[in-house]
């Protein structure tokens, strides 16, 4: 199978340049970031498939499951956020966070329009994602940085 077979499984093109793009940026992180954006990355690619397994199951107006995995992902990046000393891992947590209160406002709020709720936690997602890569971007000057404070006594 070749890569539009691949692609056609995924669905529209806008799910296919998303999951490209994820997929890209985790990629690098794995490359390039420390072991702080490596674990962000594994947590992430986890949630990921793990929603794939459960994305079919709703209740009321929202995907339960996707809700529990997200709220674990949220808990697990706060964890990561207070070992961490990097400010792109509280990013991470308070866009998981968000994506976490997506699944909220279309319980309560039933009359939102589907695709509204699910691009909502794209967004978000996305958020997530980008602040991993801003990780592996900020990767270099911390390591800089505490070599620097590491001389300094």
């Amino acid at each position: 199978m070749d890569i539009a077979g691949i692609l056609v499984l995924i669905g529209d093109p806008v799910q296919q340049v998303f999951l490209l793009a994820t997929l890209a940026v985790m990629a690098i992180g794995l490359a390039f970031g420390d072991r702080s954006v490596r674990i962000g990355i594994g947590l992430v690619l986890a949630n990921f498939v793990l929603t794939a397994f459960v994305d079919h199951w709703v209740w009321l107006t929202i995907r339960a499951a996707v809700a529990v995995l997200d709220g674990g992902l949220f808990g697990l990046l706060v964890i990561l956020a207070w070992r961490s000393r990097r400010w792109w891992a509280h990013a991470a947590a308070a866009f998981a966070l968000l994506g976490f209160f997506a699944h909220f406002i279309a319980l309560f709020d039933q009359s939102i329009w589907w695709r509204a709720y699910v691009g909502l936690r794209w967004i978000f997602s996305a958020a997530v994602v980008l602040a991993l890569l801003a990780g592996v971007a900020e990767a270099p000057f911390a390591r800089g940085y505490e070599r620097w404070a590491a001389r300094q006594g």
